[in-house]
């Protein structure tokens, strides 16, 4: 499943992410504004099989959870869809997390600063929610996903970069 999950992400998601992501980053002024959603449905060109997923929404505006319901297919797969909100899926086919881009792009700043410590992150996250009433179903729960999410946006940053630099070599 692990080795499945790795070439979905590898092969086909961070692939097609790379765009979406540099039209968000310019939107947006490298994440210094929140650019204006687009609420627009995704259109599904192939008629598809059509599932409604329930996303947790961890945002930075003011730090909470959120509970989405959006509509994917292969058309229209969650992972682009919530880049398209500012958002990074936990998973590559049916995230049950989403991390502002914010967020990450905080952490990945500050892991530049310290030790990487996704664990102790997620730890102080969850205490942090819990204290203003928000409840996680599970702490390893939140540390896989949250550790998932922060890796592949990683994976997404870096290959973006080389899609900018590399015609320039």
């Amino acid at each position: 499943k692990k080795f499945n999950q790795w070439q979905c992400w590898s092969n086909e998601v961070i692939p097609s992410l790379i765009g979406p992501y540099l039209t968000y980053q310019y939107k947006s002024s490298s994440l210094c504004h929140q650019p204006a959603l687009q609420n627009d449905p995704v259109e599904c060109t192939a008629s598809c099989h059509r599932r409604t997923l329930e996303v947790t929404r961890v945002f930075f505006q003011f730090p909470d959870l959120e509970v989405l319901n959006i509509d994917c297919c292969p058309c229209a797969p969650a992972p682009l869809q919530l880049l398209k909100f500012g958002l990074f899926a936990c998973a590559p086919i049916a995230p049950s997390l989403a991390v502002d881009l914010h967020v990450l792009e905080l952490v990945r700043t500050l892991f530049v600063w310290i030790t990487p410590n996704t664990t102790a992150w997620c730890e102080a996250l969850e205490v942090f929610l819990t204290a203003r009433g928000y409840k996680l179903s599970t702490k390893d729960n939140l540390r896989h996903r949250f550790s998932n999410a922060y890796h592949w946006y990683s994976v997404l940053v870096t290959n973006a970069g080389d899609h900018i630099y590399e015609p320039l070599q």
